[in-house]
């Protein structure tokens, strides 16, 4: 097996020692009893953990759980891989009856759970090989370009860049966390031509870069800036690209489709869309809200129920198309357009409201870092339909300033029923562990008393 570039938390991993944690690890996890239909389980962050668990997995072909200790929905593994202090691997014993899962799945995702429960999602091999290849051609990887990667590698994003990684030859640079210092010093110091991470990561950067020219030069020198795992708002985008010079690139994608369905690259971008589908894939638009149905050789088997390891495939249609839960538009050359989420379009007094537009809006007001918007609806007031909260991040102190700004903002950009009404600001957003807002905790919050309101 060829071992391609590897440094972690600023420190290389020699090729001959990556090689013998990777054979020491996949000897271990034979002998816990891993294999095909037999899980091996990713008990650890630590990139340098994470990545040898990856190839010793693959090497015995074991599916490897991400993400997998979801509480109360835990699949039994044969084998757990954990890190000692110094991010070394170690095996440590799993279930005493281990889950038969299929043994065609080499590796189990959870989905967030943003808006619902977290499932298990079973991907073959196949798919993850092909979303590596397609994902690494669309961007134009090769093995001369350094990828920073300050995301977890146990959930799909991160994951992605790995299979884009052992696609190419590439070096890539794994990090414990993001870090805005250590992010930029890595950029500076090392060569890097290719950074990925979240919306979040990116208004941090974007504020460096409109006060230090050096970092808002060191983003500009980058060739790909990736930007996924949530919605990049247009105003995020254009924040960028004006303190920059230089635009992210987004996309979209979902961890049943492997993740990555469309997305733009350096040189070939078109703003408003989340990019051209990646090659191989198909969309097609179901009903009348437009729901975005994917073919793809990188999709999910399907669901694995933790209970019988069985697969359910109730979320494709009769003739095998993913169904995404997501509205929007395709042109005829395959660039994807998303409008939302179905289950997250708001109603409100009959008229339907998109959440990412009142966002946008709530962002525009001076002191918002971030905001996510909900619907809730209940009690006397269900002939209404959904009732329009926005949840503010910020870190001004003065909480009912702040939300006095995001009424005043909505008031003008948004007609009356797309205004919220009620703002509650909290010092930071609760978020799932892919950094997504958690909208199912935000719901719960719009039934505590708020510190800061005010009705737009």
């Amino acid at each position: 097996m060829s071992v391609p570039r590897l440094t972690v938390d600023g420190e290389a991993v020699p090729p001959r020692l990556l090689t013998r944690l990777v054979e020491t690890t996949a000897r271990g996890l034979e002998a816990a009893g891993a294999g095909p239909g037999r899980a091996v389980s990713l008990g650890a962050d630590h990139p340098l953990t994470a990545v040898v668990a990856a190839l010793a997995a693959e090497t015995v072909g074991a599916p490897l759980l991400l993400d997998g200790a979801a509480p109360a929905r835990h699949i039994a593994p044969a084998a757990v891989v954990r890190a000692t202090g110094s991010g070394r691997p170690v095996i440590a014993p799993g279930a005493a009856r281990p889950l038969d899962v299929p043994d065609r799945a080499a590796a189990v995702f959870w989905t967030s759970g943003s808006s619902g429960d977290p499932k298990a999602v079973a991907v073959s091999a196949a798919a993850l090989d092909h979303q590596g290849r397609a994902t690494a051609a669309r961007m134009r990887v090769t093995d001369a370009d350094r990828l920073l990667l300050p995301l977890p590698l146990r959930h799909a994003y991160g994951y992605s860049v790995l299979r884009v990684w052992r696609a190419t030859g590439a070096h890539l640079y794994a990090e414990s966390g993001f870090h805005l210092r250590t992010t930029l010093a890595r950029i500076a110091g090392h060569g890097i031509t290719s950074l990925d991470g979240v919306p979040t990561m990116y208004r941090m950067l974007a504020a460096e870069a409109a006060r230090d020219p050096d970092a808002a030069r060191l983003l500009a020198g980058l060739r790909i800036r990736g930007c996924g795992g949530d919605v990049l708002t247009p105003a995020l985008y254009d924040d960028f690209l004006a303190v920059t010079g230089a635009p992210l690139h987004d996309g979209y994608g979902l961890s049943e489709a492997g993740p990555n369905v469309a997305l733009n690259a350096p040189g070939d971008l078109r703003p408003g869309t989340v990019g051209r589908l990646l090659d191989g894939v198909r969309v097609r638009l179901g009903g009348a809200a437009r729901e975005i149905l994917i073919a793809s050789p990188s999709l999910m088997l399907g669901y694995l129920d933790p209970a019988t390891g069985g697969l359910d495939r109730t979320a494709f249609t009769a003739d095998g198309l993913l169904r995404t839960g997501d509205t929007g538009d395709v042109t005829a050359d395959g660039w994807l357009s998303v409008r939302g989420r179905i289950k997250e379009v708001l109603v409100v007094h009959g008229e339907t409201v998109a959440p990412t537009v009142v966002e946008d809006a709530v962002r525009a007001a001076a002191g918002v870092l971030d905001a996510a918007v909900v619907g809730v609806r209940g009690g006397d007031r269900t002939e209404r339909g959904d009732t329009v909260w926005a949840f503010v991040e910020s870190a001004d102190p003065d909480h009912r300033a702040v939300a006095a700004r995001v009424a005043e903002a909505c008031r003008r950009t948004l007609p009356p029923h797309a205004r919220p009404r009620t703002v509650r600001v909290l010092a930071t957003l609760p978020r799932t562990a892919s950094g997504k807002p958690d909208r199912v905790r935000l719901r719960a919050l719009a039934t505590a008393p708020a510190p800061a309101t005010a009705a737009a």
